[in-house]
């Protein structure tokens, strides 16, 4: 099981006595690739959720006055 590393060891290896190293090299093992795809896929179906709540249960100004300006429309033709 591979070890836990802090915040301080990774920016340790990028930084030495001379400042930044050029050369990084950064191991990416099949479990964790597996979790930045879920991680990206859950926050695609979370901006979608987001977005159609959004969308259907917050009332459209615009739409709310088009209303209004139709309904002011009919009663005016009926007179």
């Amino acid at each position: 099981m591979p070890q836990k590393r802090s915040i301080k060891d990774l920016i340790g290896g990028l930084v030495d006595k001379d400042g930044l190293k050029t050369e990084v090299t950064i191991t990416l093992t099949n479990q964790t690739m597996i979790k930045v795809i879920v991680a990206l896929l859950l926050s695609g179906v979370a901006i979608i959720v987001i977005a159609n709540f959004v969308k259907n249960f917050v009332p459209n100004q615009q739409l709310t006055a088009i209303k209004a300006e139709l309904q002011t429309i009919k009663s005016h033709l009926k007179t």
